[in-house]
């Protein structure tokens, strides 16, 4: 393991007890939980919010992040950072009128001192109107990207849109196999997904359906999202269809550490369980020390038209 500190290596002048990485996609940033021994040589040292701290273990890194807490606990120094510097947590109003989704990235970003990237999303693509309510810089860039049918990924200094389809129709990292007496894995069906989802407002309305649903289970959205054409509503009608049908089944893996685990990689599951089909990782978690990692994945839906 190799730990880098405010830019200087510090591996060999630290004891590590615990090292656990998230790597995540959607409403959280990427983190990073570590624990040290001697406190009172890292209160010597004086941690602050902010430094920056990055750990590299077998192949995988955890990309720059940044130390939000610092915490003394019996003997020991744990620091929790997260890919978002202080300056990114701040809460704001702000309105945008007649902007490229690629425009509001890099506004958002440079508020937040922060860089941007897209992957799998039109940068041109015109958005009207939104706001920003009272919303740190994360969240409202992951509520218009969901919309658009992406996510939101926070990391290594940079707001990272990366479309769902895009996502999915990757080539898969890996292939597990999961039987049903196998240990390790928790598949969940979380509420019954929509046949259809309409978006409504005073200006325009459009209804998406997911043609692999049965049944008249169907919902409409008015006035919360504010599409001023039926192009657009179209596009949020299907960017909201879709959050909401991939929250209603989850798959998680637990195995031995495994750089392949990574946050919006796609991952092949064959066997004889409801499992079986393709996914989408959504969090992935390594645990350096123990050598274990975790993956919560959703599956792919390309059926929404």
């Amino acid at each position: 393991m190799q730990i880098i500190y405010q830019g200087k290596d510090i591996t060999q002048y630290v004891i590590v007890r615990q090292c656990v990485a998230r790597d995540t996609a959607g409403g959280r940033c990427d983190s990073l939980e570590v624990e040290f021994e001697n406190a009172a040589g890292w209160y010597a040292w004086g941690p602050e919010e902010d430094d920056t701290i990055l750990v590299a273990h077998d192949g995988y890194d955890t990309g720059t992040l940044y130390v939000n807490t610092v915490l003394p606990e019996d003997g020991r120094f744990r620091i929790l950072a997260t890919a978002l510097p202080c300056k990114a947590r701040q809460k704001t109003y702000r309105s945008y009128i007649g902007k490229t989704i690629g425009e509001i990235m890099q506004s958002a970003a440079m508020a937040s001192g922060m860089d941007y990237a897209l992957y799998g999303i039109d940068a041109q693509t015109v958005i009207p109107y939104i706001q920003q309510e009272n919303e740190t810089a994360a969240a409202f860039l992951r509520r218009l990207l969901m919309l658009e049918g992406a996510t939101l990924k926070c990391v290594n200094g940079k707001y990272v849109g990366i479309g769902i389809l895009f996502a999915q129709d990757r080539e898969p990292s890996q292939r597990i196999e999961l039987a049903a007496k196998r240990s390790g894995f928790d598949y969940r069906r979380n509420g019954a997904k929509l046949r259809s989802l309409t978006v409504r407002t005073p200006y325009a309305g459009a209804t998406a359906t997911d043609t692999d649903v049965p049944g008249s289970h169907i919902s409409t959205v008015t006035g919360e999202h504010p599409a001023l054409s039926n192009i657009q509503a179209g596009r949020w009608a299907k960017g909201l269809l879709l959050d909401v049908n991939r929250q209603c089944e989850s798959l998680n893996v637990e195995s031995e550490y495994n750089i392949g685990f990574a946050a919006m990689t796609r991952i092949d599951i064959a066997g004889n369980t409801d499992a079986t089909g393709e996914w989408v990782i959504e969090t992935a978690e390594h645990d350096f020390i123990n050598k274990t990692s975790t993956a919560l994945m959703r599956r792919c839906i390309r059926s929404i038209t």
